[in-house]
This record gives C-alpha cells, structure tokens and sequence, in this order.
C-alpha cells in the first residue's frame, strides 16, 4: 500500500475531476450535438452527394468545434462555425479527389426530409444532379439561402465573406440552375 501511495503523481493517479468550465462545454456541446447533427448531416449531404461521407464530415465538424471551444468568443455563433467548418471540409475534399482523380461530378442522394415532398418526385434527381454540378461557394450559397432559408447576412457570416459576394454567388447559381432545369420546379 506504501507504494501505490507513493505514486500519486504518477501514471497510476485517479485522473482530476473535471473543471466547472468543461462540464459546461461538455454540456453546452452535448445540447448542440442532439439539436443540429441531423441539420448539418442533411446539409453536408447537399454539398458532398454522398450522405456517408456527409456522416462524417458533420462529426469531423463536432470534433473541431470541441476542440476549438475556447476560442470561440460567443457560443451562439457555433452553429454558423459547424456550417463553415463544414464547406471548409467539402471544399477540401473536393480538391482532393478532384487532384487524385478526375471522375466526374459528385451525385447528389436522397436525404429524406421536408422538402422532399417540395421538390416533388419526378424530376427530383435531374434538380440534385444539376445543384451538384454548381462550384461549391455557388452551391453552398444556393443552399444556405433557398434551401436552409438563412439571409445573405447570415450566409456571410458563416461563410466569412462580403455580403456582395454571397450575393453574386447565389445569383450566378440560381442562373445556372434555371439554364439548367429550364421550366420544371
């Protein structure tokens, strides 16, 4: 017994009970986690085409906002950091895959959610493959404003651009998609 309490700075020590500063993280991150996952897996899955890949971008997205927690000055705006820590993650992955190989455009999943039934089922591939065929900033942009419905502001805020830019980028992707579907909504 002299021994083992001999090593209480060693690796055999209890580990120190957690500090009131991350129970609160912990607890503030848990809330957000159950609130939001099944919103940023929908959203990444927009922008990769694939929902697996989107799995795990919105988890990679969790682990990053954990561990930049603290340097996050105002926890109300974690949301728009897992959305732009999201983009940075497609954007990455895009350049990736697009320097290892060049194997065409990613397709566009089913996500089952609202606007399903808004998009309606004829045709519904043709709209996903034509989104998935916009530049990313074009494409998320597009999606931020129509399909998550946040402002331009908001947008620029979580993309961290100009509002003019955000702007132009939604334009030039609605323009784009409307050359493409021509008349079905």
């Amino acid at each position: 017994m002299a021994e083992l309490a001999s090593t209480a700075g060693s690796e055999w020590a209890a580990p120190a009970a957690p500090r009131p500063a991350e129970i609160a993280r912990d607890d503030a991150m848990w809330h957000l986690y159950e609130r939001r996952y099944a919103d940023m897996v929908r959203f990444a899955a927009f922008l990769t085409g694939d929902v697996d890949a989107a799995q795990d971008i919105a988890q990679e997205a969790f682990v990053r906002l954990l561990d930049a927690w603290d340097r996050i000055v105002d926890p109300e705006r974690a949301d728009a950091y897992l959305k732009a820590t999201i983009v940075n993650l497609v954007r990455g992955e895009h350049r990736r895959r697009e320097a290892s190989a060049r194997r065409g455009q990613p397709h566009l999943s089913l996500v089952a959610s609202a606007e399903d039934d808004a998009i309606g089922r004829v045709g519904r591939q043709h709209v996903l493959d034509a989104v998935s065929a916009l530049p990313i900033r074009q494409r998320a942009c597009v999606v931020m404003r129509h399909w998550m419905r946040m402002s331009e502001s908001e947008i620029a805020s979580t993309l961290d651009l100009s509002v003019g830019s955000v702007r132009t980028h939604v334009k030039r992707g609605t323009a784009t998609l409307q050359r493409t579907l021509g008349g079905q909504r």
